[in-house]
């Protein structure tokens, strides 16, 4: 109930989103005790703006639908966290209900919602379900496998459809009118309706009078009502039992609000569909339209298809330096950079450059350059260590390898196991002595590495031994209330740590400035207890703050919104800003020969 509260938008003039969810209880519970995945609907992804000049970038998905397909595929993934059988998002897109009031063509929709559904797939975003038109009507989709003959079945029968549901689920007695004027969710929706068709329809109505584009606006607007009752009467009566999703305002609490692309706190913001994504070198995703960044941002291009714009910066121009490359925004953190065009002969790692590098994982951590050569000549990867910035040995070595040493005592690093880790900064048990400016005692202080800098030589099997990037900017846009990083900056924490590291660390600060950004940034260590490992156990104790805190933080920490389970690649050349991110690792297999190199850099 707390996770569809924290997805959702409390778009009423009084209560709460709690009294929303609540509504719900009957039918989470029913799913419950049937030890079934909760499950809930969602008109939406109908088609892209038809005004691909001023709001979208096309007719097909980019990544505004991507990241809201992550959003989705994350809510049931955090709701799996805590209730086992897990959950499923049922899109059913509302393409067919509206098109042909908007003069898009049938075929536009159906390549729109194969292309959403060949993107849930290849991203393995394995909660996230469609339903097309025909199936809430009854009928049973094409069984051809061939895409050509399905797309013929859709095409002829999509005008059928659309008849039949104004037939079966129309009501004659429904006034959009009267609808509009005394119903609040109709009023909001249909608020929404008119601001989004002036846009849309700009072009079409370009030759009539302010009047008549207005009355042909406002009309279109109130068709799209009528026609969203009838869908909304054929989704009750075949999906009734779901939890009722909407990315439209609500204030009666029959559906929950769901930003797709969150943005500021509490606001539906655009949807993809109405929009493009702008990508900030600050790592922050925005939901925006092609005439509010075109002239301040570049176009992306994704196999030959405009994908995003990125905000414009030089630390995204790599020619000069000698090198071509595309970069790949993750979700909810990360960038991936590639040697551009599919280089025959891949580039080596002494042509990336690390200045650029360092500056861009202080906001998009972790930074991962793939499909480079010599990332396992270990000279060369210490010299590109010392590009990055000045390199911090532990004991005798420079660079760590990472990997299950076999032992199972006490005694042994948890760090060289297969087992899952808790949450952690590294250089928590890191130390040097300082001479302390007011008392002139030589204290014992933490000496915390700037930067992590990995490669990998060899990865577990598929879904397995993952490294989890947790970030701090995203943690504190959803730490939930009454919590906040100004009352977490009162707080101080301590650990006991015994085993291998055998550390006892007392009043450190919970939040630091980052030194670059001034942005707030977490500095944790989830406990962890002898029933999680075998090795070194950690007891943390919080100070002025309440003790409900420390589990506030560990399940944000590795909630999907704000961390990055990221799959390793033979050859990943990775950078952490190790100020900005806390990480972990899941266990994995232990007779599998994962290796991960590291070093440290200042």
């Amino acid at each position: 109930m707390h996770i569809l509260e924290s997805y959702s938008v409390n778009c009423k003039p009084s209560g709460t989103v709690a009294e929303d969810v609540a509504t719900f209880l009957p039918t989470i519970v029913s799913y419950i005790e049937r030890q079934e995945p909760v499950r809930m609907v969602l008109p939406a992804f109908p088609f892209k703006s038809p005004n691909a000049h001023d709001k979208a970038l096309g007719a097909l998905p980019d990544l505004a639908e991507e990241l809201a397909l992550y959003h989705l595929n994350g809510l049931c993934q955090n709701i799996g966290r805590v209730y086992e059988p897990g959950a499923e998002v049922h899109i059913t897109s509302d393409g067919l209900v509206y098109n042909d009031l908007m003069g898009v063509l049938d075929e536009t929709v159906w390549e729109y919602g194969e292309t959403l559904r060949k993107m849930a797939v290849e991203r393995k975003l394995r909660h996230v379900r469609f339903i097309r038109l025909a199936e809430l009507l009854d009928h049973h989709p094409c069984s051809s496998r061939d895409p050509e003959s399905a797309k013929a079945f859709y095409l002829a029968h999509a005008p059928c459809l659309r008849r039949e549901l104004m037939i079966r689920f129309g009501d004659p007695s429904f006034s959009p009118d009267t609808a509009i004027k005394t119903d609040m969710d109709v009023c909001l929706t249909y608020r929404g309706y008119i601001k989004f068709l002036t846009k849309d329809l700009a072009q079409k109505v370009a030759s009539k009078s302010k009047r008549a584009r207005a009355e042909e606006i406002a009309q279109t607007a109130r068709s799209m009502i009528v026609r969203g009752q009838m869908f909304a009467a054929a989704i009750r009566a075949q999906r009734g039992d779901y939890v009722r999703l909407s990315i439209h305002e609500s204030a009666k609490g029959r559906k929950l609000s769901v930003p797709l692309i969150p943005q500021k706190p509490g606001s539906i913001g655009h949807t993809p569909w109405h929009s493009c994504v702008a990508v900030g070198v600050d790592g922050s995703y925005r939901a925006t339209h092609v005439d509010q960044v075109r002239d301040t941002h570049d176009l992306v291009y994704k196999d030959g298809q405009p994908y995003y714009y990125r905000e414009r910066s030089e630390l995204f121009d790599w020619a000069a330096d000698g090198i071509e490359v595309e970069f790949e925004p993750l979700y909810p953190c990360g960038l991936i950079i590639r040697p551009a065009g599919g280089a025959s002969q891949p580039p080596s790692i002494r042509s990336i450059p690390m200045r650029k590098i360092r500056q861009l994982s202080c906001h998009m951590s972790p930074v991962v350059c793939r499909g480079f050569a010599d990332t396992g000549t270990e000279d060369m990867f210490v010299d590109k260590a010392a590009e990055l910035g000045k390199v911090a040995a532990w004991s005798q070595d420079i660079i760590v390898k990472v990997r299950d040493s076999g032992r199972q005592d006490k005694k042994n690093n948890n760090v060289k196991s297969n087992e899952a880790m808790p949450m952690h900064f590294d250089g928590m048990f890191r130390f040097e002595h300082k001479v302390d400016p007011k008392t002139g005692e030589t204290v014992r202080v933490q000496n915390i590495p700037r930067y992590q800098f990995f490669t990998c030589r060899a990865t577990a099997p598929e879904d397995d031994g993952y490294t989890l990037f947790a970030n701090s900017r995203l943690f504190f846009r959803h730490l939930p209330l009454p919590w906040s990083a100004e009352r977490l900056q009162q707080a101080t924490w301590s650990m006991e740590n015994d085993g291998f590291w055998d550390a006892k660390v007392y009043n450190l600060p919970l939040v630091i400035a980052h030194p670059v950004s001034g942005l707030p940034c977490l500095r944790w260590h989830q406990p962890w207890g002898a029933q999680q490992t075998k090795f070194s156990t950690c007891d943390v104790t919080i100070h002025n703050a309440n003790a409900g805190l420390i589990p506030q933080i560990d399940d944000l920490t590795y909630d999907y919104r704000v961390c990055k389970r990221f799959a390793w690649h033979v050859g990943d050349v990775l950078v952490s800003d190790n100020i900005s991110m806390l990480h972990t690792r899941t266990a994995y297999t232990s007779d599998c020969d994962r290796e991960l190199w590291r070093i440290h850099c200042d």
